[in-house]
């Protein structure tokens, strides 16, 4: 009996164990039932909003971004989307532990060919930004469905024309007809590197669309339309469109340009303003800016010399000391100020300390000592001294003696004319003993020693523009002589870098341009420069204009496209071999530049800015009239100004200073053995002559003139009654007939 009960027990307890689990399988076939019907309803719905074609529902609807799965999260948004509410996302993906539902998984033919494709792309290509640069090789930018078809089969995919069809459906979701290199990028197996590649097609085009805007934009605002015409740009859009990359980027060429024209106008004026005062720049240099005889000056000492001298009104002194200040030490010399004139002081320094050890020594030589001992005439002027020397007398005797320097010979006399009276004394040269010349100054040009350092830059660097660019650290295209030593140090030159400096830099302007390098290169990059400016607003605009596959590179066949197309006269292959890489790469099809190879030239100052700066002065005189000119005088003080100038012309050329004797010709009676110094083409100009003109007879005046200033003006044409009371207290009261009989005239 008890077996009997454990037996019936047991079969009891086996009958509710097997109705669990048949009920529990029931439950879980009838889940993946409804998961197979939501499954297919879910297929019906994406093909349908596909236009037929599952994948290209796919991509609408659930998976934009080609990553070819989507989350539980996602799916359910995307069901009550579709109108699937009554639909489960959970029972959809099933019991996964990372609960995504991939493409394959949905549809698994579908899902293989994509995957298929994707792994060929990665195995042959490696992404599939290189897949679209070989199948568009005739770089249209887009493919049709035949050219797809032909590229990828030609290119070793193994499928049939029926599922390449299907793919480029895939790709093309909106049914455009063709496909772009942006629309292919989802192809990508690496998320992040898929994101990233979208990320920056998606700003390409974005860039493209924003120079399109500037470019209308750019010449709306030229056309000098009517504010009420129909046509012109509206004042509430000028903020939305001067916010774009390219006009950003105009407009900052543009403040380069003004402010390199207000450091070409503030030089032009300060150095026209020492000419006018102290007679030549040398002079002012030792009497005015540093009459310590420290030969360098800083920012401070400057501005103080602008406020003292009156300057400051019409000088930009930041502008000034930019200018001044080529080698960025924060100090100015001598040479910064009056080139030529410290060349000729040097070379006279160097020549005196060569003859005589220094040059005080050369005061005491015969020469010198019998010219200052007889009587000393030079046109009207006579000086009866042995502790000085007139400036004529002195020329002489340095031609008899055998100097010949060089520089400006007519400024190196006028600094040691401490005075600007005509004659020179044994402190003006003692002056010139404590002075320390830099090297460059005192050697001498040699050829041969620039081809040297030239030479050795080439054989390392390759190209003459890498050379130039070694030197040109700041990209400034200005070299000074600093970072010339420190480029020399930097490929170990041991030659004399003095004479090779002196020879490149004939002009002494302190500094060396890509020009004086290289002209020929020079000239091709500049005219780059200039009509990729005048189409595109920069060159870096330009290249990005270029570059439409947005890789950042461009090859010597899309280069020579993009000038040909916008009629650049210059020559690409030579532009492209000077940008271009310098290694060994010998295939010109595989060498390309990047927008770090040509952007440079954007800082680069304009031809015409660097014409009118090797000019000096004299080139940029009009300019600095002009804008001096701008500002009015009122009142008394344009009369007063109109006056002042007036008499110091007068005197001028009533009488002329020894200065305008040493600079006009030679008179015809004079001995043909007699040496004199070879003058400049410029210091013959009477214009010059008459800026330099400084005598006894004109400091008279001109103090007389000062003090006449200094005295208080009543503005006569203003009021009735002041110019009445002036009348009055000026001029003589009449006599009366009484007063005359009292006082009779005797």
């Amino acid at each position: 009996g008890a077996a009997a009960r454990r037996w019936t027990m047991g079969d009891k307890s086996d009958g509710l164990g097997g109705l669990r689990r048949k009920s529990q399988q029931l439950e879980e076939a009838n889940l993946e039932l409804k998961r197979v019907k939501e499954r297919r309803d879910l297929v019906f719905t994406l093909a349908e909003r596909g236009g037929g074609l599952l994948l290209r529902g796919w991509r609408r609807e659930l998976d934009p971004d080609g990553s070819m799965d989507v989350t539980v999260k996602e799916l359910d948004w995307h069901l009550r989307r579709l109108g699937l509410g009554d639909f489960s996302a959970k029972t959809i993906i099933g019991n996964k532990m990372d609960e995504m539902l991939t493409l394959e998984e949905l549809c698994p033919t579908d899902g293989e060919l994509v995957s298929r494709i994707r792994d060929w792309i990665k195995d042959e290509f490696g992404s599939p930004a290189a897949l679209w640069t070989v199948i568009d090789s005739k770089q249209l930018g887009n493919l049709d469905r035949e050219g797809w078809i032909t590229a990828c089969i030609s290119n070793g995919f193994q499928g049939t024309a029926q599922e390449l069809s299907y793919l480029f459906d895939f790709i093309d979701i909106d049914e455009s007809g063709q496909v772009n290199k942006e629309e292919i990028l989802f192809l990508e197996t690496d998320c992040e590197a898929r994101d990233k590649a979208i990320f920056e097609e998606k700003m390409k085009s974005r860039g493209q669309v924003q120079r399109l805007w500037a470019s209308v934009y750019w010449s709306e605002l030229h056309k000098d339309l009517s504010p009420l015409h129909r046509m012109a740009p509206r004042p509430w859009m000028a903020k939305s469109f001067e916010s774009l990359p390219p006009l950003v980027i105009v407009r900052r060429q543009r403040r380069l340009r003004e402010v390199r024209s207000r450091q070409r106008v503030a030089k032009s004026v300060f150095l026209k303003g020492l000419i006018h005062k102290f007679g030549s720049c040398a002079r002012a240099w030792r009497r005015g800016i540093d009459p310590n005889g420290h030969f360098y000056i800083d920012k401070l000492i400057l501005r103080h010399f602008c406020r003292t001298q009156e300057l400051d009104k019409e000088v930009h002194l930041q502008s000034l000391w930019t200018t001044l200040d080529t080698d960025k030490d924060g100090r100015v010399g001598l040479q910064d100020v009056a080139p030529l004139g410290a060349v000729a002081l040097a070379s006279f320094r160097a020549w005196c300390r060569r003859l005589r050890g220094s040059c005080r020594g050369i005061w005491n030589l015969p020469c010198l000592v019998e010219a200052r001992a007889m009587p000393q005439k030079d046109g009207s002027v006579q000086l009866m001294s042995d502790r000085k020397i007139l400036v004529r007398k002195f020329a002489d005797c340095l031609k008899v003696l055998g100097w010949q320097g060089g520089g400006d010979q007519a400024e190196m006399l006028s600094a040691l004319d401490y005075y600007n009276a005509g004659f020179i004394s044994e402190a003006d040269l003692y002056w010139l003993d404590t002075w320390e010349p830099p090297l460059f100054l005192t050697a001498e040009a040699s050829e041969e020693a620039w081809n040297e350092i030239r030479d050795s830059l080439l054989e390392r660097f390759g190209t003459p523009l890498n050379a130039w660019r070694h030197l040109d650290v700041d990209g400034q295209n200005e070299v000074s002589w600093a970072e010339f030593v420190a480029g020399c140090r930097r490929i170990r030159y041991k030659g004399d870098t003095g004479a090779a400096w002196r020879f490149i830099d004939n002009d002494a302007s302190g500094y060396i341009s890509m020009e004086e390098f290289s002209p020929e290169h020079y000239n091709v990059l500049m005219s780059f420069k200039e009509w990729a400016s005048g189409l595109y607003g920069s060159v870096g605009n330009a290249f990005k204009n270029f570059d439409k596959e947005g890789d950042g590179a461009l090859t010597l066949s899309i280069l020579r496209r993009a000038c040909q197309k916008g009629k650049w006269s210059g020559d690409p292959q030579l532009l492209f071999d000077s940008v271009g890489p310098s290694g060994p790469v010998r295939d010109n099809k595989l060498k390309q530049i990047t927008v770090d190879d040509v952007s440079f030239l954007d800082l680069w100052p304009d031809r015409e800015d660097r014409d009118q700066d090797d000019q000096g002065v004299e080139g940029v005189e009009a300019e600095a009239d002009e804008l001096i000119a701008e500002e009015p005088k009122q009142g008394a003080q344009a009369a007063q100004a109109a006056q002042a100038t007036a008499e110091d012309t007068k005197a001028l050329k009533l009488t002329p200073t020894v200065f305008e004797r040493l600079y006009a010709p030679a008179p015809v009676k004079r001995c043909a053995s007699a040496p004199t110094l070879k003058k400049e083409e410029v210091r013959k100009s009477e214009q010059k002559a008459k800026q330099v003109q400084r005598t006894y007879h004109y400091n008279h005046c001109h103090t007389q003139l000062k003090a006449r200033q200094r005295q208080p003006k009543t503005a006569k044409g203003k009021l009735p009654w002041l110019e009445k009371l002036y009348r009055i207290s000026h001029e003589p009261i009449p006599a009366t007939d009484a007063q005359t009989r009292h006082n009779p005239v005797h």
